[in-house]
């Protein structure tokens, strides 16, 4: 099994952990050690080029069951296999999270979301581990907020239920193939993390990027895609270092603004302070 974070995040980019496990079950997930750090698809993480001294955890626990047009998912699912399995059984909500490349869990502790729908719109519970013991939340017991939530760091979710809409399954996968057009559209192909700043309340920050030059920006293998100036892009060769020299400028920018814009990204490893 690969033990660089590398093999593990979207952005390929990180050195060795410690030890990476893998945790396929619920009771898997329950029993981790308290020191593990637990990554679903790695879509929103930068881990360092000097890598991990400790335990990741990698979430594979990929259960999904139906009860009417309640749903409940594993915290590993991928987002994709979770918009097929709601397409193929009839039951719309969720089809603006088609072609996000990240999974259940991960979506839930940033409540993810996209042309207007978040994860916590059809979120019923979630049941999170806590302090050593699995614990059931209502959706309104979350905290949730524009691509946050009240989850700590030391939580891990591992099952979510949704409450969905009957629909056909033609409709649904018509509509989840035109938010995924849309995506392909607007936001670059190839290994990213998705975008580095959350937007703040009216304001796009990928175009204050555009607008001072930005875009096609580089620094070694890392580059602010000529597509989306708030995504950066691993052309190939990528260090986390490169990725850090791009996103100081973002943030020089942002300062000449006098934006504050808060990071999406989630840092792995040791970064130097």
């Amino acid at each position: 099994m690969c033990d660089l974070l590398s093999g593990w995040t979207t952005f390929g980019i990180g050195g060795r952990a410690r030890r990476i496990e893998i945790a396929r079950t619920r009771d898997e997930l329950i029993g981790l050690s308290a020191e593990a750090i637990v990554l679903g698809r790695g879509s929103n993480i930068l881990a360092s080029d000097d890598g991990y001294d400790g335990i990741v955890a990698i979430n594979r626990y990929e259960r999904i069951e139906r009860d009417g047009n309640t749903v409940t998912a594993g915290s590993g699912v991928r987002l994709g296999a979770l918009c097929a399995f709601l397409a193929e059984n009839g039951l719309s909500g969720l089809e603006w999270a088609c072609g996000i490349p990240g999974s259940v869990g991960g979506a839930v502790r940033m409540n993810a979301g996209a042309f207007g729908g978040e994860i916590s719109d059809r979120l019923s519970y979630a049941y999170v581990v806590r302090d050593g013991a699995e614990k059931r939340f209502a959706c309104d017991e979350l905290g949730f907020g524009y691509r946050n939530s009240a989850l700590d760091d030391g939580d891990v979710v591992t099952d979510v239920t949704f409450e969905l809409d009957s629909a056909t399954p033609s409709a649904v996968r018509a509509l989840g193939a035109e938010y995924a057009d849309k995506r392909r559209a607007t936001q670059p192909t190839g290994k990213s993390a998705g975008s580095v700043f959350k937007n703040p309340r009216g304001v796009s920050v990928g175009r204050i990027f555009d607008e001072a030059g930005l875009k096609g920006l580089r620094r070694g293998g890392a580059e602010i895609s000529p597509k989306h100036a708030n995504i950066i892009v691993n052309t190939g060769g990528a260090t986390a270092c490169d990725v850090c020299k791009l996103i100081a400028v973002m943030k020089d920018v942002l300062r000449e603004k006098n934006v504050a814009a808060h990071e999406e990204i989630i840092y792995l490893g040791d970064f130097g302070g």
